[in-house]
């Protein structure tokens, strides 16, 4: 008689469970696949982090090796080594470089595989560690059994900085779109917090501050367009996104025309207040998380044209170049002129993309095929 086959043990490492694209990504993934074939854990290479307690309360186990951020530590090693003699995972899912380098101390790289979640990042705007991790990743690509990429662009881009994996793997983001959705009365709720009228025209922008995002292109396309249609408003919220940030107040203009709301646990409630959503980004996006969740929310989205956000959009909203602030005003007013009819047509047909490529069933799917796939010698 067959005895039935042990459930895969996958030990997912990164770097940290802070609110990031990657590790939201990692929760929906470890929380929805088949508990029957598989037994996930978590090792985060820093401390605690607000996801931390998500994964948790989705029975996920997670464990520390509680490095400082951007400091190497040769001892985690040891306590990854002690985690994994625990769990002994029958494979190792490593989540962006720095844990793409330290899984490979683990187990044989045929049973590791790396993550990469990015493009055509400006390294010189990045730490020494940092940019190292991404040139020794190119040297060790090799080495792990697959190399997933969430978006063509970042396949693309890593392929011409030397990467050559045993295997490419383009997984995109899936995004669950009964937790994103429209929301009258969140819409209603959130616009009454924040003192923004039922009708004023109302563009999102969520995303840390960080360089990449271009956050200064989205606010001089947004004094342009205050110009032109002086009622709108503009939510932004993220890790960073505040009036402390000196940083960002550099380049906030003064108005009151501008809501930072700062890290939020509710984006969903947020992107059900908004009439378009925006990524300003000028590089570095693979495929990105906020665009995907605004579209299943039922937004018409104007994007940049960095990294897979053109394909994820498709003819549901409108890309334009990127660091082109005119081009990005421009975008807003078009939809801005099309009516909230027109917008609630594109923003349906933007939910329905979702629900038909980029399901977060389809994504788990994808993940638990290669899996299975690379242990398909187990239990025979």
């Amino acid at each position: 008689m067959r005895q039935p086959r042990p459930k895969i043990r996958v030990l997912h490492l990164i770097s940290t469970l802070d609110v990031g694209g990657a590790e939201q990504n990692l929760l929906r993934l470890a929380s929805s696949m088949d508990a029957g074939l598989f037994e996930n854990h978590v090792a985060c290479m820093t401390r605690p982090g607000p996801l931390a307690r998500s994964l948790e309360l989705a029975g996920i186990p997670v464990h520390f090796l509680n490095m400082e951020k951007g400091v190497p530590e040769p001892r985690a090693i040891l306590r990854l080594r002690f985690t994994a003699s625990l769990m002994r995972p029958d494979l190792v899912q490593c989540w962006m470089y720095h844990a793409n380098l330290l899984g490979l101390s683990l187990l044989d790289p045929k049973r590791t595989l790396w993550n990469i979640r990015c493009s055509d990042m400006d390294l010189s705007l990045y730490g020494g560690v940092y940019r190292f991790a991404v040139k020794a990743g190119a040297l060790l690509s090799g080495l792990p059994s697959a190399v997933v990429v969430n978006s063509q662009a970042g396949r693309d881009v890593h392929a011409a900085l030397g990467y050559r994996p045993r295997r490419w793997t383009v997984i995109p983001n899936g995004f669950d779109t009964a937790v994103f959705r429209p929301d009258p009365e969140a819409r209603a709720r959130i616009r009454a917090e924040l003192g923004i009228p039922g009708k004023a025209f109302t563009v999102g922008l969520v995303c840390r501050y960080d360089p990449m995002k271009d956050h200064e292109t989205f606010f001089l396309a947004a004094e342009k367009l205050l110009r032109l249609c002086p009622d709108a408003r503009f939510v932004l919220a993220g890790r960073g996104v505040t009036r402390d940030n000196p940083s960002l107040r550099k380049i906030l203009p003064d108005s009151r025309a501008f809501h930072l709301l700062g890290e939020r646990s509710d984006i969903p409630a947020v992107c059900a207040s908004l009439d378009v959503a925006t990524s300003s980004s000028a590089w570095g996006e693979g495929l990105p998380n906020a665009v995907g969740e605004a579209m299943a929310s039922g937004l018409p989205c104007a994007v940049t044209d960095a990294g897979d956000s053109a394909a994820l959009v498709g003819e549901t909203g409108v890309v334009v170049p990127k660091a082109d602030p005119s081009a990005l005003c421009a975008a807003w007013e078009r939809l801005h002129d099309a009516g909230a009819d027109r917008r609630k047509a594109l923003g349906e047909k933007a939910r329905k993309r979702i629900l038909e490529h980029y399901s977060l069933s389809a994504m788990v799917e994808r993940y638990q095929s290669l899996y299975l796939s690379l242990t398909e010698d187990r239990g025979s």
